[in-house]
Parts: C-alpha cells; structure tokens; sequence
C-alpha cells in the first residue's frame, strides 16, 4: 500500500485538529508527521557541496555590479516630489509619485528616496488603484531597479556595440521600409501608457503594411468589468482570481475587505474555480470545479436567476448549489456581483453580463470599462508570418517570447532582423541579432493608465544606472523623430495640461479627469453556442495559470520573489504539479513524486503538489518557471512546454504517468510550527467568537517600569487575504538578505514576518485562513531570561530588541521562542561588499553578519525617527503617526501599529474588540502583537461535499 493511500484512509481520522495546515498534520497517526514534529528543521546539515563561492553565485542579486551606485542622482529634467509626507522624515529624505505596471496592472506608487537613492516603493493613496496598498511584486519593484544581473550595454551577436550602431542600422531600415513598413513587425506586452499608444497609431500611419503584435501569456480575455466590493453584498466569482492576479487587485482587496468589516452587513464570497487561488483561499464557499465544467456552472446559474436559457443537466448535489447561489443574487439583487475571470470563455462572460443586468447589478455594484479598440495582431499570426518568410524586422520591446510562446524560438531564424529592448539578456535576447538594455520605470519619462482609467505621469526618479534606453526611444528610432528630451515626448501627449496642472498631476500621481469613459455592452445570451453538458469526472484536464508572485514569467530574475513562498502552496523557488488529494489517492502517488504530463504530442516531467482545494481531475501547472539564464535558471519546470501556441487555459486529453525518483519541494507549509494550540480562531456573524476577559494572575516577574509609550500592533484575521506584501515590505525595510532555494528547503528563509495558512474542514474544499506572525514582543519575553550576554533585552516602551554586536549565535533565544520568529545567519547571507546592494539598502538599518540573530524590531527606525521629530518640535508622538512598514505595505489595512496607552489610537481601539485575543495566552508571555479573530459568512443551506 502506497503512503498516500495509507494517509488517505486516515482521514478524517478521530481526534484530528479542526485547523491544520498540511495534510499530514491532519493525520492522526504520529508517524505520518516527522516534519511536523520537528520544530527546528532549520537545525539540519549543511550539505558539503554547497560552498559559499556556489552560494553567493545563487544569488544574482547578491553578485558584483561593481560602480552601480556612483551612477545614481537625479536626473536632469525636473521633478516634482510630493508635499506633505511624514513629518518625522529625515531632511534628506524624500518621496515621489508615479506609476508601475506589474503583471498585467498598473498601480499608483509612492518612491522614497534617502540621499537621491530609491530605496522603499509603497501604494499611492491618492491612486483609485491602490489607495495607498500594495502587492508583493510592486514591493519587490525596488530590486528590479538595483538588481545586479541588469543588461549594462547593447549588444549585437553576443558582442559588446553601441546605441549609436544600433541607430545607424535603423537609418537603414528606415529606408528600407520607406514604401510602407511591408515585412516590419513590433511585438510588445500589453499597451498600457497613452504614449506608447499615440507612437504605435504614429507607426502604423507612417507605415501603413507594418503589423503591431501585443503578446501578453498570462493576461487572457480582458474583461472590461471594474467591480465595487465594498458594496457588494453577494459576490460569485467563475475562475476570477479579484484579490490575487487579476487587474485591479490591490484595490479589489481594501474593497472586499471593506464589505466584510462591520459582521452585521458582512458579504459573502463564492468562489468557483479549478484550481484555489487566493480569492477561493478566502471566499466563504470555495467550490472546485473542472475547468471545463465553468461554462456549464455558468448556463445553470443563469437560467436559475432568470436568464433565457435551457438549464443543462446535472447531478442533485450540483443543482443544490447552483440554486442556493441563485437564491441568494436574488435575495440581493441590485447589490451583487458575478464576476468572470480572463481564462473562461466568451459564452461565460456573455452570461455574467446577462446575468448582472437581469439583477439590477449592473451599474450600482458594477461598471463597465472602455477598452483600446485598436486592432492587434496575435503572437500566433505573428508565429505563421514568420513561418511564411512574411516577417523581415522584428522589433521586441520588453517581452520575452522565446520563453513564453510556444512555436516562436523555432520560428524566429526566419527573420532577417530582430532587435530585442529588455532589462535582462534573457532567453530571446540570446536569440536576437540586437540585444538593447531597457531602462526601469525609475529612470524614465512615461505615462500609464490604469485598468479602472486612471492615468498617471511616470516620472523618472534617478538618473538611469545603465547605458539603456526606453521603449519610447526604440519607436522614436524607427520614426525617425529621435529626441533628446523624453520629457517633451510625454508633455506632448498631454498638451491639454498647463504648467500649474503638469505640476499637480507630477505632485500627485494622478492626472485629474483622466478616467476612462464608462461603456455600457450589451448582453448577448443569443451568441452562445448550446447548454454544456459537465465533462466526465474520470477525464483529466491540465490548467494553466500565472505564478502569483512571477506573473508569467518577467519577475522571475527577482530573488525577493523567487524566494517568497506563493500564497496557495507555500512553495518557494520553484513550481509542480498540483494535484488533488483524491487523484493523488487514486494514483498512488504524494508530494515530490516525479511525474509526466502528456498532452497533444508535447509532454512535461515535473514533480507533485498534494493541493486540497484543488478540483478532482484538474492538474495546475503555473507560468514562468524552467528559464535558463539569470538566477533563475535550473528553477522549476517550463509549463509552456505543454501549452498550446493559441495561449489556451486548459486542455483536456491528457495522459499522467508516474515516473522513478523523488524530487524535494522548497515548501515552507511544516516550517516555524506552533504545536497543536489554539493558534487560529474564527467565528461566523451570528456565532462570533467569545473570548473571556483575560483574569489578573500573580507573577514571579517584576513588572518593568513603564515609559511614555507602549507599542503594540493587532492584526486583523478577517482583514488578511495572505498575499504576503508585508513580508516583501519588510524585507526592503529592514535589509532582509536571500539566502536561497536549499536554504529555505531548510528552514533557514528570513523573513520576519511569514504568513502562517490553516485550512479547516474536508480536504478536498477546505476553509483557508492566513495569519501573519512577526515578534510578538513579549512582556516576558521568554528569549530574554535565556541569552548570556543580553543580547536581546526589553526597553521602557515595551519593545524586544536585539543587540547585534552584543549576540554570539548560541540561538538560545531561538529556542525558548514559542512563537518561532527569530532567524539566524546560519552562513554570510548579506553581501557587504556589493556597492549595489549599499545603495539599495535602507541607510537606518545595520545588514546583519553570519553567526547573528535577528527578528522583527517593531521597526524601531521608525519609531526612533519619530522621538527626534518630538523632541524637536517639543510635542509628543502624534497619534498614529507611526507606521510600520507591513502596516503601509497591507492591501485589506489588516495591520495597526501604535501606543496602546493612548485609547483612542487604532491599536487600542482593536484592542476593545470582543474578537481579540492573544496568541498563546495561556504560556503567560503578555504579547504585545494581538489578533482579531477570523468571521466567515457561509450560506445558511449550503453543505460541504
């Protein structure tokens, strides 16, 4: 009998937790828990083959690039900082408003600068797309400007040239192509800046037979629908990941999280996808369904909210479903939503509109987007030309189609010409004859629109760090309208601002009345092709989907990234196959076995993932692994092997074959384990949950004398999506070194804040719930009583300190922790010599060396910053004034910082709700970090498979 039978005729088992977070926790059988068991696996050998020169190349944004910081300071044009930030700032501080596109999304963004070197990016309140929140990727935008492993110079064949070679050629091409541009193709990502736009129609128009190709891999069908969650009382999502990949999510999460906030009028959330993804980890029902059952989910609703359609066959259990989601958009009507993902069909999103009209929901909680109706040409036309001998210059602006569209490397020697613009010499720059160095969004004069409308300046904020140039430049050269100044390209697309606005919209990160105008399309039931009939429950289907934290790819030279554990599986570095716990029980097979997935004469060897949540006969394989260049290569497997060269979402027809060998999976799930307590708390509206007033007990500690403040922080588990932005804020904060993809398969990662997930129920839809846990600054601090040299001592304001120079790594400290959130530089994580890397780091915090303990500090910096401020100005600390970097960084403002002595700051305010509590109360550590007790919202019929 095979382990993963025997552990899944062990469930449920009597006497299994009700919250688990693996399943082999959730077996009740000891034996079946040894990494469970082992609290401390970061205590495991150092394997001999692993020396530090090897290590120190793992890490591309640790390696040398000798001279980057010499190169920064502002750039000649004149920007516009942003008036009114932290009055604790230091003078040479400060901050900047632009705009970053990231995977699909652009979002409004805040810069700090220390010293004319960005160090820190944070969400832009003022931006309609963020208000202020973030994602980890946008967190993760700071190391993309510094990083190490950026292009430097043009390079032609594989030899060093120049811009001024290059120019010469496209003086030729121009030529060339004077009769009308036939045989001259551009390929871009999605077009996002209304510059880059008026070029393309200024392309097109001066040569009338060249072709504009956008490829985009993982965006699919944009769906044009901007959704007002915080109104919302009903939300169903079909495949529609609003709070983790789709565009809009940074604000789709303060919006889901303000419509969950006050338990009297709390939404509800369900989620029906083939795979979980962040939104069904936090919906009140998620619901796994075959992908090639949504359409048929989607029919059925429709004709049982009253749409003109046949109601297609199914089983009891399935109706059941479908009529209670029914019931309640009716019940709600005018005030839900249902929402299609960019993956379904077009008959999906036909019945959703038809769906939303029909309830009045349509204008109140949804508005509907206009889209850029320029016509573009696919990646697979552009495929067949090249095939054809049609294509003589290919223009590549920052894309990546070698690795990302199937059929294109093979393709691509057809082409006379090819010119690649990008950041890194990835896998087409290789292929191309001219590789150019793309300049960062930090470095150049730009513009972008958001997907809700909202357009912003994209202002240069240093001086670019490499000989690069912008995508504007590229299209200027083949133009022929080279300019010195990308300024008054952009200022040119905006002639409609004077001076006095320019200057507002540079202040402020936001061009007023820039909105795009609301369309209203009709819906069309009529266009969609017969009722589906649900596919059978013994046939496979693969699922395609974007990395949460790499998107497709593009972020895969990140190290911050790379290593930050995704927020469905907790795997880091690298991906596998996930499968469902009854497919994995009919296979025989469990976490790290090698398997090979067939389809349509392309196969793809890669290991397995035991994933509950996940739709029965549905294998998920995510985007953006398996590059061979950069820190990323040798990382994962390549899904786009498997996928088919039109960019579809799902393929069925396919054959698993298990095959010999194991591979180990970097997963983090079992690391930094609590024990079985009463970790994790959640309650229903009309069931909240109760805690009793905590009792005063007697102590052998003396109380520590009390000074004029007293931090605290609470986190908000009904607030918290788990999407891990305060991890990624805290790395750029604090200088939180990588270590790499071994080390975290130890236990060894660094981060101070993690996010602990707990699922409850049934494995095979289980209810998620995501807890981040930093220090808890204890008031008795078990690690203080231990360390021999007071190492880590406790101030008169109630914080936990750590005292580097002072620690001589007994790790004494580690082990008394109850609370697992001390890390230890097990090797020389941080690179000391790396001028980058001192030019990228926040100035306030020393970089730690090997052989020292360190944790989350409250960030003291901060706070210390603000004690200066005071005693200038010979005020107190104004209330909430201080902020810490998790706590600007989180999406749903899950997070509250400040002096609990006050009691009508936020901190105390929370800590008058009856859903606090206090994380392992009963061991008498007095935390100064508490916790609002998780609510889910479920339908009173509904009932769990």
């Amino acid at each position: 009998m095979s382990a993963m039978t025997e552990l899944r005729d062990a469930l449920p088992a009597p006497g299994s937790p009700r919250f688990w977070r693996s399943l082999d926790e959730l077996v009740a059988d000891p034996s079946r828990r040894p990494l469970i068991a082992e609290a401390f696996p970061q205590l495991a050998d150092i394997e001999p083959s692993l020396d530090r020169r090897g290590f120190l190349r793992l890490l591309g944004a640790s390696i040398a690039f000798a001279g980057l910081a010499a190169c920064s300071g502002p750039p000649p044009e004149r920007i516009v900082p942003q008036v009114g930030g932290a009055d604790d700032a230091p003078p040479e501080t400060a901050r900047y408003a632009t705009a970053l596109a990231t995977g699909g999304d652009v979002v409004g963004v805040l810069v700090e600068l220390r010293d004319g070197r960005p160090i820190k990016v944070d969400g832009n309140p003022r931006h309609p797309a963020s208000h202020g929140g973030s994602d980890a990727r946008m967190q993760a935008s700071i190391l993309d400007l510094w990083d190490p492993a950026r292009s430097q110079a043009p390079r032609t064949n594989g030899a060093a040239a120049s811009w001024s070679a290059f120019e010469s050629d496209m003086a030729t091409l121009r030529s060339r192509f004077a009769s009308g541009g036939d045989g001259l193709r551009v390929l871009s990502g999605g077009i996002d800046s209304p510059t880059l736009a008026r070029q393309r129609d200024a392309l097109l128009a001066r040569y009338p037979h060249a072709c504009w190709h956008v490829h985009e891999p993982a965006a699919g069908r944009p769906t044009g629908t901007w959704p007002d969650l915080a109104k919302a009382r009903v939300v169903v999502t079909l495949d529609a990941d609003i709070l983790g990949t789709l565009p809009g999510h940074v604000r789709h999460a303060r919006d889901f999280a303000a419509g969950r906030a006050d338990p009297a009028g709390m939404s509800r959330l369900y989620a029906i996808e083939p795979s979980p993804s962040l939104t069904g980890r936090n919906a009140d029902h998620a619901w796994p369904v075959a992908a090639a059952d949504i359409a048929t989910i989607a029919t059925a609703l429709a004709a049982a909210t009253g749409v003109d359609v046949a109601m297609p066959a199914l089983d009891a259990a399935t109706r059941e479903r479908v009529d209670i989601i029914a019931n309640d958009l009716r019940a709600h009507a005018g005030a839900g939503a249902v929402l299609a993902g960019p993956r379904v069909a077009n008959d999906v999103h036909a019945l959703v509109r038809a769906i939303n009209d029909g309830l009045g929901n349509s204008g109140s909680v949804l508005r509907y987007l206009a889209r850029d109706d320029q016509a573009t040409d696919t990646t697979s036309a552009l495929i067949e030309d090249m095939r054809a001998g049609r294509v003589d210059t290919l223009v590549i602006l920052d894309a990546n189609p070698v690795m990302t569209a199937p059929g294109f490397a093979a393709a691509l020697p057809g082409v006379r010409r090819v010119a690649h613009l990008g950041r890194y010499r990835d896998e087409t720059a290789e292929a191309a004859h001219w590789h150019l160095p793309a300049l960062h969004p930090f470095e150049t004069w730009s513009d972008l629109r958001s997907v809700e409308g909202t357009a912003s300046i994209v202002q240069p904020i240093v001086a670019p760090l490499v000989d690069g140039r912008s995508a504007h430049d590229v299209i200027d050269l083949l133009l022929g309208d080279a300019s010195d100044d990308p300024l008054a390209r952009v200022r040119a697309t905006w002639r409609a601002l004077d001076d006095d606005a320019w200057t507002e919209a540079l202040r402020t990160g936001v061009v007023d009345a820039s909105f795009a105008p609301v369309s209203r399309p009709p819906s069309n039931v009529a266009s969609v092709a017969g009722t589906p009939a649900m596919a059978d429950a013994r046939e496979l289907e693969v699922v395609f989907r974007p990395d949460d934290h790499l998107w497709d790819g593009r972020h895969a030279h990140n190290a911050w990234l790379q290593e930050l554990p995704r927020p469905v599986t907790t795997l880091a570095w690298e991906n596998a196959a996930w499968l469902s716990p009854e497919l994995a029980r009919e296979r025989g097979l469990r976490d790290g076995d090698m398997i090979r997935i067939e389809s349509k004469g392309r196969s793809l060897d890669a290991p397995v993932l035991v994933v509950p949540g996940q739709a029965a006969g549905t294998i998920t394989l995510t985007l953006g692994y398996g590059r061979r260049h950069g820190i990323a290569k040798g990382h994962g497997h390549d899904a786009y092997a498997l996928r088919d060269g039109d960019g579809a979402w799902w393929s069925g027809d396919i054959r698993l074959t298990r095959l010999d060998g194991r591979s180990s999976l970097a997963l983090t799930q079992a690391h930094q384990d609590m024990g079985r307590r009463d970790i994790v708390r959640s309650g229903t509206p009309d069931r909240p949950p109760a805690f009793p007033a905590p009792e005063p007990h007697a102590s052998l500690y003396p109380e520590k004398p009390g000074g004029d403040y007293r931090w605290g922080m609470s986190i908000d588990l009904n607030a918290c999506i788990g999407c891990n932005a305060c991890t990624i804020a805290c790395q750029a904060e604090n200088n939180i070194p990588v270590v790499g993809r071994d080390e975290v398969a130890r236990g060894r990662r660094m981060h101070w804040i993690r996010v602990d997930r707990y699922h409850e129920g049934a494995a095979s839809a289980p209810r998620t719930y995501h807890q981040p846990v930093p220090c808890m600054h204890c008031e008795h601090a078990p690690c203080e009583v231990v360390c021999p040299v007071e190492a880590t001592v406790h101030d008169r304001e109630g914080l936990n300190l750590q005292v580097y120079n002072r620690c001589i790594g007994t790790r004494f400290c580690s082990n008394n922790c109850p609370y697992k959130v001390r890390r230890f530089n097990f090797l020389q994580y941080a690179d000391f010599a790396n001028e980058s890397l001192k030019a990228m780091r926040n100035p306030e915090v020393t970089a730690r060396a090997r052989g020292v303990m360190e944790k989350c500090t409250y960030c003291v910096q901060r706070i210390q910053r603000a004690h200066i401020a005071a005693d200038r100005d010979g005020q107190p600390i104004a209330r909430d004034a201080v902020t810490t970097a998790c706590q600007d960084a989180c999406p749903t403002r899950a997070i509250v910082f400040g002096d609990r002595g006050d009691d009508a700051s936020a901190v105390a305010r929370a800590s008058d709700s009856p859903r606090r509590y206090e994380l392992l109360d009963e061991l008498g550590t007095r935390p100064r970090t508490t916790y609002l007790a998780a609510l889910r919202n479920p339908a009173p019929d509904w009932r769990d498979a």
